[in-house]
């Protein structure tokens, strides 16, 4: 079992790369208690005691290279081994899919994957692939291109058939941008790559508010930045500013009383080229008469909702970028947006 080559030089490689991405880890001897295991947890399983910072832990090694078992199964499997371990058990293979390591995770089972990801709840550490060494990367919220996707789902203006290309020009973005945004939702376990042909496509786990539920701990307000300018810009160039955001938007759906400013959002990425195209200038002191703009991480235009009418940005990013606004009305009004996108969303479809 342990002393097949392969088995050896994997559980070598396992001890090197969680020594040079978390702390030193070295071999065991062999646990010798695994011979008492059930036969189904010694078949095609490799067990090894190691030193990981000073303390002991098992690895339980899947011999069969894929992960075979469910991440339930395997819990079920590890709690078994736990019983005569005290130790943290820690599960080991040589590879296996975003989604199962997601999985794995939601079932909070320490594992590490060569090379890939190495997770360890025990230790409160998640290291995931393509990160520096020794370096703990603890990413917790979806970016741009992501979170994109994820609301143009919820609001069902989702198109299964598109291919990673057309979601790019649809959103103005690069073919690469849409393919880390791909794997950035498997990832996180909201959905999956499926390969038709030479095309990839993504599937999700979900949709609509069951979907919004999932998404919402990992989404973030779209707002990189807000400036003023002033009333004259904005008169002059209120083609350039079409989208309601912010107060301003609760007040144009007839769900708050409006403010003192109204405000707009555009995409940041071409803020600076057409401030300097227009000839627009930034008040280093608004006033109550200036004009609020928010700098989005996404062009507001792309998830635009025609049935939210007024002009408006997109329901689901106006919640996000008002959901820390510390004001009862402002967050009764938010809660009002919202039941009035999910009623909206139920008679869809019917």
């Amino acid at each position: 079992m342990i002393n097949h080559p392969i088995a050896v030089l994997s559980l070598a490689h396992v001890t090197d790369y969680i020594t040079e991405v978390f702390r030193p880890c070295t071999l065991l001897a062999e646990w010798t208690e695994a011979k008492a295991l059930p036969l189904y947890l010694q078949a095609n399983w490799a067990y090894r005691r190691l030193s990981l910072d000073g303390r002991s832990c098992l690895l339980m090694w899947d011999g069969e290279g894929q992960q075979q078992e469910t991440a339930q199964k395997l819990k079920k499997a590890i709690a078994t081994v736990a019983e005569r371990f005290s130790g943290p058990v820690i599960y080991g293979v040589s590879d296996t899919s975003s989604y199962n390591r997601k999985r794995l995770i939601d079932q909070d089972i320490a594992f590490v994957v060569p090379g890939k990801q190495l997770y360890l709840p025990f230790a409160a550490l998640d290291l995931r692939e393509n990160f520096a060494p020794a370096r703990l990367t603890l990413k917790t919220s979806l970016g741009a291109c992501a979170q994109q996707l994820v609301l143009l789902k919820c609001l069902d203006h989702w198109q299964s058939d598109l291919p990673g290309k057309g979601w790019a020009e649809r959103l103005g973005l690069s073919k690469m941008t849409v393919s880390r945004a791909y794997k950035e939702l498997a990832e996180f376990g909201l959905a999956q790559m499926i390969s038709q042909g030479r095309q990839v496509q993504l599937d999700f786990e979900a949709n609509g508010q069951q979907l919004w539920k999932m998404a919402l701990p990992y989404l973030s307000s779209p707002i990189k930045q807000e400036i003023s300018i002033s009333i004259n810009d904005y008169q002059g160039q209120q083609n350039v500013f079409q989208f309601a955001a912010g107060e301003w938007a609760l007040t144009k759906q007839g769900m708050l009383i409006s403010p003192k400013q109204s405000c707009f959002a555009v995409a940041g990425a071409s803020w600076t080229s057409l401030k300097k195209l227009i000839g627009i200038v930034e008040l280093a002191r608004p006033d109550e008469e200036s004009v609020q703009i928010q700098l989005w991480r996404y062009d507001p235009g792309t998830i635009y909702s025609h049935a939210m009418c007024n002009n408006s940005v997109d329901p689901l990013s106006l919640y996000l970028s008002l959901r820390e606004v510390n004001d009862e009305r402002v967050q009764m009004a938010l809660e009002e947006l919202l039941l009035q996108v999910w009623n909206e969303h139920t008679e869809r479809l019917k």
